[in-house]
């Protein structure tokens, strides 16, 4: 039975009842106690209909889904409520960073606010797409691949509220991204060894940059390089991460950091180890090992530039200094348009691997990919020289010997006798049969005439055991030539 009470003198009555066993609910009515009574009535009657299964319980679930908004925002635009603000916190406790939760959550809202949806049934499949064009086309004019950020973004949110119990249907479902080879603008390569090497080099000799010294940016390239970690992952890195006692050592990312969710143990090598042990000798324990800014492009781009000077300053002449400004070695951007920035490191990373000849199990295993294709097709990449080096293992074609037209030319394709005067092997049985006007040619189709006697007769001589051909050596004849008996061809003789 619903009770009806009143919390202060003249205000609104309230309503509590059972709205399933086990649940009490309390709600708002109204100032008219009448009024009150007949929604507590409608209440209690909602109630039993639902106990008894005549109206669904899940029409309810989505009306009340309904008639939240999909974001609430403060003076300051930060997501504080609704579906979104929802969305946030069940990505955080699934494990999720807060930065990519934040990044995931601003990315959505800015579709739902470029669409003007503030329902969730308002957030139809042609709004989305046309909110994703007016990203591509518009004054922002990101790149296809910025594109499908967006809109993987969006469609997480609308697969997680159908999955919670918020909508029907996952009503995005069948969107489908962007192609982006059609425009890539930030392609990466991978720095070849000497590239690597001058890079590094740059780096210890250099002053602080971003508030990290020389040393430690050399020691982020090596640790980069050495391990093909991302940016965040190395950011998270503690002295405790390293176990360079280990065989064969390794270094490890913890799942919250790791782009895959896993705990990440990476295998390094010893000259690495070695390398890093006095380095994190004076590394507070608990404390991140590099102190990286937020975008590290502005480190390998002062070591890029810094290297590439010394190097241009190495020329021994100045016709060699202007051959060497032509071209694009430790450059940023290629003259394929491809970059190196800090996560091209990690291209390097595979493209080693991959060079090394390791099998393409082990690479995805290193890079920690899902999939081959992604490692080979995306971040693997083939150096001029790698080319060369396969095309310099390919057998040589051997020039033709100088009898062979000669043997050719007499119906024989037998090999001249080895030196110690053994017999060399007979014809094969395939190439006699396919000389034109031997009995097998003629029974096989393939005789020169072509005629039905011809046929016959050649049928009659491969079915006569007391005609079978064979075959002379005859001496002197340069070699040998297979001679077949006339006497033995004549159809007369086998009858």
């Amino acid at each position: 039975m619903a009770s009806i009470y009143r919390r202060k003198k003249g205000g609104n009555f309230y309503i509590t009842y059972w709205a399933r066993p086990g649940q009490r609910r309390t709600v708002k009515g109204c100032k008219d106690r009448a009024a009150t009574e007949a929604y507590a009535r409608k209440l209690e009657a909602d109630a039993m209909l639902r106990r008894e299964g005549v109206i669904d319980v899940k029409a309810d679930q989505y009306a009340r889904a309904e008639a939240r908004p999909l974001v609430g925002k403060d003076a300051e635009g930060k997501v504080v409520g609704g579906h979104l603000a929802d969305f946030r916190a069940a990505l955080l406790a699934k494990g999720t960073t807060g930065e990519h939760a934040t990044l995931v959550t601003v990315r959505a809202a800015r579709i739902v606010e470029l669409t003007k949806a503030e329902r969730p049934s308002a957030l139809a499949p042609s709004g989305v797409q046309a909110a994703i064009a007016s990203l591509r086309d518009g004054g922002e004019n990101l790149s296809l691949q910025t594109c499908n950020h967006y809109l993987r973004a969006i469609k997480q949110f609308s697969r997680w509220m159908w999955r919670d119990g918020r909508t029907r249907e996952d009503a995005l479902a069948h969107l489908a991204g962007y192609n982006v080879a059609l425009d890539r603008r930030h392609d990466r390569r991978a720095l070849t060894d000497e590239e690597l090497a001058r890079l590094i080099a740059a780096a210890e000799q250099g002053a602080t940059v971003a508030r990290m010294t020389g040393t430690d940016r050399a020691m982020l390239y090596r640790v980069a390089v050495g391990t093909g970690f991302r940016a965040n992952e190395l950011r998270s890195l503690a002295p405790e991460s390293f176990n360079l006692d280990a065989d064969p050592p390794t270094v490890t990312v913890q799942a919250g950091y790791s782009k895959r969710r896993r705990k990440d143990v990476q295998p390094i090598r010893r000259d690495l180890a070695d390398l890093l042990r006095p380095w994190l000798a004076g590394k507070e324990t608990g404390r991140p090992v590099f102190n990286m800014p937020d975008k590290p492009i502005k480190l390998i781009r002062t070591d890029l530039d810094a290297a590439r000077q010394a190097w241009l300053k190495e020329a021994a002449s100045n016709e060699q200094r202007n051959e060497r400004r032509q071209s694009t070695f430790l450059a940023y951007r290629d003259s394929s348009g491809r970059v190196a920035d800090f996560h091209a490191l990690r291209h390097t990373y595979i493209s080693r691997l991959v060079a090394s000849g390791a099998n393409i199990k082990v690479a995805q295993e290193l890079a920690r990919h899902s999939t081959p294709t992604l490692t080979l097709g995306r971040y693997a990449h083939v150096q001029l020289v790698d080319q060369t080096r396969a095309l310099d293992a390919l057998p040589a074609i051997a020039a033709p010997r100088a009898n062979d037209a000669a043997l050719a030319a007499t119906g024989t394709d037998d090999a001249a006798p080895a030196a110690d005067g053994s017999v060399p092997p007979a014809r094969s049985a395939l190439s006699a049969r396919r000389r034109p006007g031997t009995p097998e040619a003629a029974v096989s189709g393939q005789d020169v005439e072509g005629k039905e006697d011809g046929r016959k007769r050649a049928q009659v001589v491969a079915n006569a055991t007391t005609c079978a051909r064979t075959s002379t050596y005859v001496n002197g004849a340069g070699g040998g030539i297979r001679t077949p008996n006339p006497r033995f061809t004549k159809p007369v003789l086998c009858r």
